[in-house]
Protein backbone atom coordinates (compact mmCIF):
# COMPACT_ATOMS: atom_id res chain seq x y z
CA UNK A 1 0.00 0.00 0.00
CA UNK A 2 1.44 3.53 -0.88
CA UNK A 3 -0.08 7.26 -0.01
CA UNK A 4 -0.64 9.06 -3.06
CA UNK A 5 -1.86 12.62 -3.13
CA UNK A 6 -3.91 13.83 -6.17
CA UNK A 7 -5.09 17.36 -7.64
CA UNK A 8 -7.81 18.12 -9.76
CA UNK A 9 -8.74 20.66 -11.45
CA UNK A 10 -12.48 21.00 -12.06
CA UNK A 11 -14.16 23.88 -14.44
CA UNK A 12 -15.09 27.16 -13.64
CA UNK A 13 -18.39 26.35 -14.80
CA UNK A 14 -19.49 24.22 -12.13
CA UNK A 15 -21.06 26.50 -9.90
CA UNK A 16 -19.54 27.15 -6.01
CA UNK A 17 -23.18 25.30 -4.46
CA UNK A 18 -22.29 22.02 -6.81
CA UNK A 19 -18.74 21.94 -6.54
CA UNK A 20 -19.06 19.85 -3.40
CA UNK A 21 -20.98 17.28 -5.01
CA UNK A 22 -18.31 17.03 -7.56
CA UNK A 23 -15.86 16.74 -4.95
CA UNK A 24 -17.71 14.16 -3.45
CA UNK A 25 -18.25 12.22 -6.43
CA UNK A 26 -14.35 11.89 -7.06
CA UNK A 27 -14.08 11.03 -3.67
CA UNK A 28 -16.68 7.86 -3.72
CA UNK A 29 -14.51 6.64 -6.72
CA UNK A 30 -10.92 6.69 -4.84
CA UNK A 31 -12.58 5.42 -2.03
CA UNK A 32 -14.18 2.22 -3.99
CA UNK A 33 -10.55 1.15 -5.56
CA UNK A 34 -8.20 2.55 -2.76
CA UNK A 35 -7.89 1.26 1.26
CA UNK A 36 -8.32 3.60 3.80
CA UNK A 37 -9.92 7.00 4.15
CA UNK A 38 -9.82 9.48 1.40
CA UNK A 39 -9.00 13.52 2.33
CA UNK A 40 -9.97 16.11 -0.24
CA UNK A 41 -9.25 19.55 0.77
CA UNK A 42 -10.95 22.05 -1.43
CA UNK A 43 -8.32 24.87 -2.47
CA UNK A 44 -10.96 27.66 -4.17
CA UNK A 45 -10.79 28.57 -7.38
CA UNK A 46 -7.68 30.36 -9.03
CA UNK A 47 -6.51 31.63 -11.93
CA UNK A 48 -4.29 29.18 -14.31
CA UNK A 49 -1.17 29.83 -15.58
CA UNK A 50 -1.84 29.26 -19.29
CA UNK A 51 -5.57 27.99 -20.54
CA UNK A 52 -6.99 24.56 -20.17
CA UNK A 53 -9.33 23.66 -22.31
CA UNK A 54 -9.49 27.29 -23.13
CA UNK A 55 -10.71 27.88 -19.25
CA UNK A 56 -8.63 30.72 -17.44
CA UNK A 57 -9.33 29.78 -13.88
CA UNK A 58 -10.59 26.44 -12.01
CA UNK A 59 -11.87 25.02 -9.03
CA UNK A 60 -8.33 23.46 -7.15
CA UNK A 61 -8.92 19.86 -5.31
CA UNK A 62 -6.51 17.91 -3.44
CA UNK A 63 -6.93 14.11 -2.62
CA UNK A 64 -5.09 12.33 -0.20
CA UNK A 65 -5.20 8.45 -0.14
CA UNK A 66 -3.68 4.95 0.14
CA UNK A 67 -4.48 2.76 -2.52
CA UNK A 68 -2.33 -0.14 -4.81
CA UNK A 69 -0.10 1.20 -7.82
CA UNK A 70 -2.76 -0.48 -10.17
CA UNK A 71 -5.38 1.63 -8.18
CA UNK A 72 -4.55 4.65 -10.35
CA UNK A 73 -5.21 3.68 -13.83
CA UNK A 74 -8.36 2.45 -12.72
CA UNK A 75 -9.34 5.55 -11.22
CA UNK A 76 -8.29 7.28 -14.12
CA UNK A 77 -9.89 5.08 -16.39
CA UNK A 78 -13.05 6.08 -14.09
CA UNK A 79 -13.14 9.71 -14.23
CA UNK A 80 -11.48 10.30 -17.97
CA UNK A 81 -15.05 10.74 -19.38
CA UNK A 82 -16.20 13.37 -16.87
CA UNK A 83 -16.68 16.88 -18.45
CA UNK A 84 -16.23 19.14 -15.51
CA UNK A 85 -12.74 17.89 -14.65
CA UNK A 86 -10.37 19.87 -16.83
CA UNK A 87 -7.21 17.83 -15.77
CA UNK A 88 -5.70 15.43 -12.96
CA UNK A 89 -2.23 14.39 -11.63
CA UNK A 90 -1.14 11.84 -8.95
CA UNK A 91 1.75 12.36 -7.03
CA UNK A 92 3.38 9.65 -4.57
CA UNK A 93 3.94 10.54 -1.65
CA UNK A 94 6.95 10.18 0.84
CA UNK A 95 6.57 8.58 4.58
Amino acid sequence: MRKYEAMFLFSPKVEDDKIDKEIKTVEKVIGDVGEGTVRADYLGKKNLAYPVAKQNEAHYVCYTFDAKPSAILTIKQELKHSSTILRSVFFLKEN
